[in-house]
């Protein structure tokens, strides 16, 4: 049991990385990546669609992405497999940008293949687990796809993402529960940080006015 372990995460990151120098110079479709990740496919494109936003706001892109994450998630929710309409599938990620978004995920697999490993089982593949981790994923992806002015409105639910996606893939209930208390921080977040804003634009309003 211990071997599996440890060796489960390695194999993530094993994979993604024989994966990337594979298709080196090569552009895949979203239908052509799933299939290449093999058993992996929708748990790992709910992580690849996440990942960028984990480092940094990338301007024009968190709405699309969150709604094909929101549409992954909703599959779940309703007992499914993720799933994505067949236009989606279609597009096509040009050899650049696949190679970055597969060296960012082998570095992530790295560096949480410390402490993921298969625990905690009624938490992932429990009766109603895989619904409540769609629920959560959702709850993530429109966060990630609101347009907010915010710093970390986009990296906090795509962390959420992450964990709740790495968290089945690698059968680890307890990544899979910082995934669903990530999901929930991200909206206590940006609730407050919302009323903060808005406190703030009424006190300069009024102070404003007070001058005049």
């Amino acid at each position: 049991m211990a071997t599996d372990q440890s060796t489960s995460p390695s194999q993530l990151s094993n994979d993604l990385d024989s994966l990337r120098k594979r298709l080196q110079g090569r552009s895949l479709t979203l239908a052509e990546l799933m299939q290449a990740l093999k058993e992996r496919g929708s748990a790992m494109l709910l992580v690849l669609l996440a990942l960028p936003f984990c480092v940094i706001a990338i301007p024009g892109l968190s709405t699309p992405f969150g709604i094909a994450i929101c549409v992954m998630g909703a599959s779940l929710l309703i007992g499914h497999e993720p799933w994505l309409p067949r236009f989606v599938m279609r597009q096509r990620l040009s050899s650049v940008w696949l190679n970055q978004l597969l060296t960012g995920a082998t570095t992530v697999a790295r560096r949480i293949e410390k402490f993921v490993h298969p625990r905690l089982e009624f938490l992932h593949n429990g009766p109603g687990m895989r619904r409540l981790i769609g629920l959560a994923i959702v709850i993530a992806g429109l966060a990630l796809m609101l347009p907010l002015p915010i710093p970390f409105s986009n990296s906090i639910p795509s962390f959420a993402i992450l964990l709740l996606a790495i968290g089945m893939m690698e059968k680890d209930g307890f990544c899979v529960l910082l995934g669903h208390l990530t999901a929930i921080a991200t909206w206590i977040f940006i609730g407050c940080t919302s009323a903060l804003a808005i406190a703030g634009f009424q006190w300069f309003l009024d102070f404003f006015l007070a001058q005049t």
